[in-house]
């Protein structure tokens, strides 16, 4: 009987690994890898429902096995969990407070005919764990997708070329929709892996700056050059160099950025040497670049260069199918940073979250959700530990405890088309004609909208900022 990686062995004692292993192949004819828990999240699926068998040899695998458990029960994944303790470790009773989050719990060698029975249960065939050494670009890709972004699944194939081809990419959505992350996904899943991924903030660099950091500068070619710099297309090496907010640049600096993407030759500031750029360069903007291009702000040519392959990210409003893998997987990194014993969202705290408008985006769900983990104080994160705006719904109405009959489509549709009008009005000023023309409908058709979702009115004493408050400031 074979089962193709139905069960990992997690572990970083060698002999109680290697005897271990020689009995689950004598017992069952079966080959059970060894992992480290850090390997984990590049074995695991959705769909992968076996065996996850944690060694515990040494007193120092108690946290490590702990808040690997806490973060899988998290993440809600399929996988069965159990935990095998030596006799020196076991005797220190260790586990006892996580045993009711365990599938499973042995003592080595004293209950092996237990741990048999249990394992010939559990094993039975099913989906296994990914082998990474033969999982294909398309594969890590949807795994990473489905486990974190679900919404973006449909940009697999594209995502797929981009990683395999040596081609610029541009990547534009509002700010905090994850165009950082999709830049890193691209080159972890490209053969530039192995070297370093580096973000330059174009935004935030003055004018006589942005040369100095692109290509570096030799000693005296500026007062206060000291010494010679290295410039990040340099230090990006093999790697990949993500260029943020990119339309922030001047014609001046699009001109030089233009020549490293045709040639890769630059020179640093004050040098007369040539150098050659050997990373890959992407690009993101929080803005249409095409627009920027019609203003005479962007070069053509170089927006041209940009957009071999372009990827248009979403806001998170419009993407609500991602709120709960977000949620959860932000809840097990900061829960293990601030040393919280989480296991669990309570389904009013998830509703609450999956239907607000985030007009932040992720980084305000992410700011939100560090804020919640820190005054939480029980297993499960609940409605309570939640800040107050996220207590009322995007159509202003409390949210109530759940009653067993989730919310209609209709209803989270709605919830989700009024915030993209509002962000429309916002965008354009609040023009009416203008909201129109962005969301490619007719005005008499915004107007229905606009009237459904209660946004012709105009209430008194509204602070600015919050929903409603685009009643006040409607423009024809």
């Amino acid at each position: 009987m074979t089962f193709a990686r139905r069960i990992l062995l997690v572990g970083t004692d060698h002999r109680f690994s290697q005897m271990v292993q020689t009995h689950l192949h004598k017992t069952f004819l079966l080959t059970a890898p060894v992992i480290r828990a850090e390997d984990i999240p590049g074995v695991v699926t959705r769909e992968t429902d076996g065996v996850l068998l944690f060694l515990a040899a040494d007193p120092q695998d108690a946290d490590r096995i702990e808040t690997t458990i806490r973060e899988l029960r998290l993440q809600s994944t399929p996988a069965k969990l159990a935990v095998l303790e030596s006799e020196d470790f076991a005797t220190g009773r260790r586990l006892e407070h996580i045993v009711q989050h365990l599938d499973g719990r042995f003592l080595w060698p004293a209950q092996l005919r237990d741990l048999n029975s249990w394992a010939r249960k559990a094993i039975t065939p099913g989906v296994g764990f990914v082998d990474p050494s033969t999982e294909s670009v398309s594969e890590r890709l949807r795994r990473r997708l489905l486990a974190h972004t679900p919404s973006l699944a449909h940009m697999i194939d594209q995502l797929d070329i981009a990683a395999s081809h040596d081609v610029t990419v541009l990547i534009e959505g509002e700010t905090g929709t994850g165009k950082t992350h999709l830049a890193r996904l691209i080159h972890e899943c490209s053969a530039r892996a192995p070297h370093r991924f580096l973000v330059l903030a174009c935004g935030t660099l003055s004018g006589n700056l942005i040369a100095s950091e692109f290509f570096g500068h030799v000693k005296g070619a500026f007062t206060g050059a000291d010494s010679n710099k290295v410039g990040k297309f340099a230090a990006a090496g093999q790697g990949t160099i993500l260029l943020d907010e990119i339309d922030t640049l001047g014609l001046e600096h699009q001109a030089n950025l233009l020549r490293v993407i045709e040639t890769g030759e630059y020179e640093p500031v004050g040098g007369n040497e040539t150098q050659v750029c050997q990373a890959r360069i992407i690009a993101a903007t929080n803005w249409n670049l095409l627009e920027a291009v019609d203003r005479g702000t962007f070069r053509r040519d170089l927006y041209y260069r940009l957009h071999v392959i372009t990827f248009h990210l979403p806001p998170l409003r419009a993407r609500p199918q991602d709120v709960g893998p977000l949620v959860r997987g932000m809840i097990a990194r900061y829960g293990t940073r601030f040393g919280k014993k989480i296991y669990a969202v309570h389904p009013d705290a998830m509703r609450a979250l999956e239907e607000f408008a985030w007009p932040g985006n992720i980084r305000q769900l992410e700011n939100v959700i560090q804020q919640s983990v820190l005054t939480c104080t029980g297993d499960s994160l609940t409605l309570s530990h939640l800040p107050p705006m996220i207590h009322t719904r995007a159509d202003g109405r409390p949210v109530e405890a759940a009653t067993g009959v989730p919310s209609s489509l209709a209803q989270n549709r709605e919830t989700t088309e009024r915030a993209v009008i509002i962000r429309a009005l916002e965008k354009v000023g609040f023009s009416r004609t203008r909201a129109a023309q962005v969301l490619g409908v007719s005005r008499v058709t915004l107007y229905k909208k606009m009237k459904k979702y209660g946004l012709l009115s105009k209430p008194n004493g509204l602070a600015p900022g919050t929903l409603d408050y685009v009643a006040n400031r409607l423009k024809d």
